[in-house]
């Protein structure tokens, strides 16, 4: 908490009304304040310090307001899935007692020790409801609102010489507020004192309310950015972030606090307190269809967004938009309109998802219209004859499936992108698109009416007409004209049999994706000319062989010949060196088909997938030396596997019934990722039981790893199972777990770290990193086991600087999002974890092959895993990645927590 100034204090508070013990009571507790005062970073604060006692249970759902505002009611429903559970929960922002009925209704709903946390400016709203106690958050002090206004403005504790009275005064002006204070801080930052100045006389021309405070920065943009503003105010966030007018949120996403956005609508709002339709921007339903249903007074209109939280249907006459003569930007959605309406002809944005009517208005001029976005439309035409759109750029007409024909392009010479994905029913192409110099992407994916093409620009660089009824002949027109083509795309056209020879006149195409193309059983040689292919996709296709021309693809890195059942696999010897990616999955591959010499071969390779084959061996593939991801699933045949490439670090053999032990690894990643589930013979003595001295199915890796201790920092196992082996001595239900390292000096010569724990997998199917090639296997819901291995040197690197031993460490080996509570398909659900101290000891037991019951090198372990640590110190909190390497799986072990003990 070292730039969330004052909030130490202020979260003891807080946890005083929480109770130290949280007992059997199920507690509700406020947090009150005005916007921007620091609710929501004092419950998040809070939340992260007590998490760990509610196991897999906690949850933080932010922005109450605005979900309900956006989805409506009836929408969220919690009570099924925690009820009787001992939960931690946090409603941050919540302004109504609909919103807490829906969410929480009363403590009944809630297991024993549970602790509810509810944010809102509504003080009288939280007692209402039934909290035991509201924490009022008041404003910083004088010196921790300074503290802050000087970090935020010098990098330091303190002002800069020279502007310590102009710090007090602006500090003073803030009354206390967090979001002021920084949003001013930021503003200031790296500014003259004749700047100040300036600002500060602004300061006292209006600071009778907050909102002006903040209005300082608004003023300093110029009128661009107070446009651009404005805009974000009422319909995004794009920009401006260096100003702290903007934020990323923890999930890496653009945001705009909502005082800040306050300010914007405010300042809109004081154009014309009395009379919408007399601002420049409308966002409030209400006032909007008050402005639409008055055909008089609404001239300075700017900028409309009807974004209604759930489908309504809207009554206007055609004239609802006239004499809007300045509107720029208009964003409809869930709104239901009947008939025709006019619209005004400034516009540069318009967005409007299911658009009523069969084509735009022939009163419609549309020469100032920059962007087109009407998906879900009712339209058959866009509009009939030509239309001068100059200024058009983009055009998206997705899921119109009424939509027969496209419009006459003549007028419109400067659009670069037009998307008509899935538009069933269009059938004609007006050949004018032929005269659109500009365009470089067109797309036209999933018109399954669509059998040809006029003419396209020679500067086309992406076209993707996939799921199409594009023929033959056609698609040799199309090549003769897209010579600048970069990516076609033809998956799932199922009336292509073959590609004509012309395709190599394609010089600069990169991407060529043919997947499931189900009657396509020939490519040309000629394909060997396109000399600039990267990319290569046949899987699902007739062609039973790789055609020989791929041999001559001097550029080619990526090769996926999948779901293809070849007669026999031909030599990979003509492919070129560069080649890094190869998926032959489900090609029917025998023992022996595949190249004994393929490390020879494909030096380059770092991604190979051969799952579904019928080999019972593999070729020695330990000369791949920049392979990384090997997947091997559903090899039923597979036995056994060669010395693995010491780069390895992704391992899938899922499915691999027949396959009876672990190969032999290096490791020169310093990482290891094994996924082996349904491998039941793998099991068979391989200590994935809760009887097992230790599991080992880890003996191999770790071993090997042990040998050059330097080069294995992480290992991760998933297979199948419920019970987290006896080898690991400390054990507890749920997510998270207090390590107890050991005092120096067994810290200094501890080997490692190994953890454990069992996982509920909720959904079904496999799921797959991007390092992962191929489709997932299905399979159905079952019980996992993961084990970590983390090596002391890594340990102690994350420690360095807060521990050299003797502490007690939190972990928690999932944090899950909130959403999984209230919905089905939740990813996953951590049941039970554990952990070992890795002594030297242990690995001499490991290879010689006996156990060791307890860690009886490290005797001061702690072994009351119950409960939390009864600590010295705090010396850490926070959120540091202990095992991050399989967070794209599933599960990622965070350090949370640190204590130094004696």
């Amino acid at each position: 908490m070292d730039n969330l100034v004052g909030m130490g204090s202020r979260a003891n508070k807080l946890k005083e009304l929480l109770g130290e013990d949280t007992g059997d009571d199920v507690r509700f507790v406020g947090i009150s304040g005005m916007g921007g005062i620091g609710k929501t970073t004092l419950a998040r604060v809070v939340y992260d310090e007590i998490g760990m006692e509610f196991r897999n249970s906690r949850c933080f759902l932010e922005n109450v307001k605005d979900y309900f505002e956006k989805h409506g009611a009836g929408k969220v429903m919690i009570k099924k899935s925690l009820q009787h559970r001992k939960v931690l929960l946090v409603l941050d922002d919540v302004d109504s007692a609909e919103q807490l009925e829906m969410l929480a209704a009363n403590q009944n709903w809630f297991g024993p020790g549970s602790r509810i946390i509810i944010t809102s400016r509504d003080q009288r709203l939280l007692y209402k409801h039934g909290a035991c106690g509201v924490f009022k958050l008041e404003g910083l002090n004088y010196i921790e609102a300074l503290t802050l206004f000087s970090l935020k403005t010098f990098k330091n504790y303190e002002p800069s010489e020279g502007f310590e009275e102009f710090s007090m005064r602006v500090v003073e002006y803030a009354q206390g507020l967090p979001l002021a204070i920084e949003v001013l801080g930021c503003f200031l930052g790296g500014r003259s004192r004749r700047e100040w100045e300036s600002a500060i006389t602004s300061l006292k021309d209006y600071c009778d309310d907050i909102l002006d405070v903040l209005k300082i920065s608004f003023d300093g943009l110029n009128k661009p950015e107070k446009d651009m503003f404005l805009d974000i105010a009422y319909i995004g966030v794009k920009h401006l972030v260096e100003k702290s007018l903007l934020s990323f949120s923890p999930m890496g996403k653009l945001v705009m606090h909502d005082l800040l956005r306050d300010m914007g609508r405010k300042i809109v709002h004081l154009e014309s307190p009395g009379n919408p339709g007399r601002r420049s921007r409308l966002w409030d339903p209400e006032d909007i269809l008050s402005v639409l249903t008055t055909p008089t007074g609404r001239e300075e209109v700017e900028a409309i967004v009807l974004d209604l939280p759930e489908k309504e249907e809207v009554q206007l006459n055609r004239e609802a938009f006239s004499n809007m003569y300045r509107l720029r930007l208009l964003i409809i959605r869930n709104a239901k309109f009947e008939g025709p309406i006019d619209l005004p002809s400034e516009l540069r944005l318009l967005v409007w998802d299911c658009y009523p009517s069969e084509s735009l208005p022939a009163s419609f001029r549309r020469s100032k219209l920059v962007e087109l976005n009407m998906c879900y439309s009712n339209m058959s035409r866009l509009w009939h004859g030509k239309a001068k759109m100059s200024n058009l750029k983009a055009m998206d007409l997705s899921h119109s499936h009424n939509l027969i024909a496209t419009p006459d392009f003549t007028g419109a010479p400067n659009i670069a992108t037009l998307i008509f994905k899935d538009c069933t029913s269009l059938g004609v192409i007006h050949p004018s698109i032929g005269s659109l110099q500009k365009l470089t992407c067109l797309s036209f994916r999933g018109c399954t009416k669509l059998r040809n093409l006029p003419s396209m620009p020679g500067k086309l660089k992406e076209l993707y007409l996939d799921s199409t009824a594009l023929s033959n002949e056609e698609l040799q027109q199309i090549i003769c004209w897209a010579v600048a083509l970069s990516v076609l795309s033809l998956s799932s056209c199922n009336s292509l049999k073959t590609v004509p020879v012309s395709i190599g006149s394609l010089k600069q195409l990169k991407v060529l994706n043919l997947h499931g193309c189900s009657q396509l059983d020939n490519v040309p040689r000629e394909l060997g000319g396109l000399e600039s292919l990267e990319e290569l996709d046949l899987s699902g296709t007739k062609i039973t062989q790789p055609p020989l021309s791929i041999f001559y693809l001097k550029h080619l890195k990526t090769l996926s010949f999948q779901y293809n059942m070849p007669t026999k696999l031909p030599t990979l010897s003509g492919l070129h060196s560069m080649i890094t990616t190869l998926n032959l999955g489900d090609c029917g591959l025998k023992e022996g088909d595949f190249p004994t010499s393929v490390g020879c071969l494909l030096p380059s390779l770092e991604l190979l997938d051969l799952s579904s084959n019928n080999f019972v061996t593999l070729p020695i593939i330990g000369q791949l030396s920049r392979l990384y991801s090997l997947r091997l699933d559903n090899c039923m045949m597979l036995t056994s596997l060669p010395k693995l490439p010491s780069r390895i670090e992704f391992l899938y053999v899922n499915g691999c019934v027949s396959l009876g032990q672990m190969p032999d690894m290096k490791f020169s990643g310093g990482h290891f990722y094994f996924e082996g589930l349904d491998c039941s013979k793998l099991y068979d003595g391989n200590g994935v039981s809760e009887d097992s001295s230790w599991p080992t199915l880890l003996r191999r890796p770790l071993l090997r790893g042990q040998e050059h201790p330097a080069t294995l920092e992480r290992l991760v196992f998933k297979v199948q199972g419920s019970r987290i082996p006896k080898w690991f001595t400390h054990q507890r239900d749920g997510s998270s777990i207090w390590v107890s390292l050991p005092k120096s000096p067994y810290y200094d010569d501890m080997m490692g770290l190994a953890l454990c724990c069992t996982v509920n997998d909720l959904t079904d199917g496999s799921h797959f990193s991007k390092q992962q090639l191929g489709s997932p296997s299905k399979r159905q819901r079952q019980q996992h086991i993961c084990f970590f291995f983390v090596s002391g040197d890594s340990i102690r690197f994350l420690l360095k600087g807060l521990s050299d031993g003797s502490a007690c460490v939190g972990l928690s080996f999932e944090e899950l999002p909130f959403y999984q509570l209230i919905k089905p398909g939740a990813a996953v659900e951590v049941i039970r974890c554990g952990y070992r101290i890795v002594s030297r000891r242990d690995i001499e037991d490991l290879a010689a092959g006996t156990s060791t019951d307890v860690a009886s090198a490290f005797a001061t372990i702690r072994r009351d895993d119950d409960h939390s640590p009864r600590p010295k110190k705090l010396i850490f909190e926070g959120s540091r990645s202990l095992v991050l390497f399989c967070a794209n799986d599933f599960v990622c072990v965070r350090v949370l927590k640190v204590y130094q003990v004696d």
